[in-house]
């Protein structure tokens, strides 16, 4: 039986860094500075990942769409844990929220930051396939994402068994741990009503950490900004009756 979903909360229902207003005021700026540059587009990188995708990233020549987000994903994540990157700048981290308002982009951000960039790459192959049948069906991406969600027809594979937490491969807790760092600051910074897809990949990295009850906190406050919210609601019900199999074979595996 699942669980129900609570009212809607007034207050905040976790605590966030402390963001100043002068920071507030600049995310804003940043907000309003790539709306307003749009079809072009630039992205913020450590100069490692820069150089390792200069030719595709250098500048854009049209809106980003899904696809766009999704091969740009890789690098952004990526740059997270570049060792040369001494601080993450506001403008970074309003280019992260605006990422996550795309569909399926917080799923391939979380598992990317626990499994690394192949997973990344392969997720970002997987949707360049989806995106090939969606042109075929006269649909776009996200369409056709929708009619397989509609139609119980989501492929399940390798990478939706690691988002799910069915696989006995363990996460990077190393990359877990920075990635909600950042997060935690991303959605302090974003404005209240776009916070919700950040903090859907917040809880899911937590609740990959084995920390469900934080994980179901940060979900209830998804929630709370955003009541409608399929993927908040949807890993609310998973996460209340499942536990990640990497963490149940390490409690087997302890004496």
């Amino acid at each position: 039986m699942f669980a129900p979903t609570p009212a809607p909360a007034t207050e905040p229902l976790i605590q966030l860094p402390i963001v100043e207003p002068d920071e507030m005021d600049e995310a804003w700026d940043e907000f309003e500075r790539i709306q307003a540059a749009l079809p072009e587009f630039s992205v913020a990188l450590s100069k490692n990942e820069a150089n390792r995708a200069h030719e595709k990233l250098s500048k854009g020549t049209g809106p980003v769409g899904h696809a766009e987000a999704l091969w740009l994903i890789v690098p952004i994540v990526e740059s997270l844990f570049d060792d040369e990157v001494a601080s993450i700048g506001i403008p970074f981290h309003v280019q992260l929220m605006m990422m996550c308002e795309y569909p399926s982009i917080p799923e391939a951000l979380v598992v990317q930051v626990a499994f690394g960039r192949k997973a990344g790459e392969e997720h970002s192959r997987k949707i360049a396939r989806l995106a090939d049948r969606a042109q075929r069906r006269g649909l776009t991406i996200d369409e056709y994402v929708q009619h397989l969600h509609d139609t119980g027809t989501v492929p399940r594979d390798r990478l939706m068994r690691l988002f799910l937490g069915e696989t006995r491969r363990p996460p990077s807790d190393e990359r877990l741990r920075r990635a909600v760092e950042v997060l935690r600051r991303t959605a302090a910074l974003s404005p209240e009503p776009l916070r919700g897809p950040v903090l859907s990949a917040i809880a899911w990295m937590q609740w990959a950490r084995g920390r469900r009850a934080v994980s179901l906190a940060y979900l209830e406050e998804a929630l709370r900004v955003e009541p409608r919210s399929i993927l908040a609601g949807g890993l609310r019900m998973h996460f209340l009756q499942r536990t990640p199999a990497w963490l149940t074979a390490e409690a087997q595996a302890t004496p």
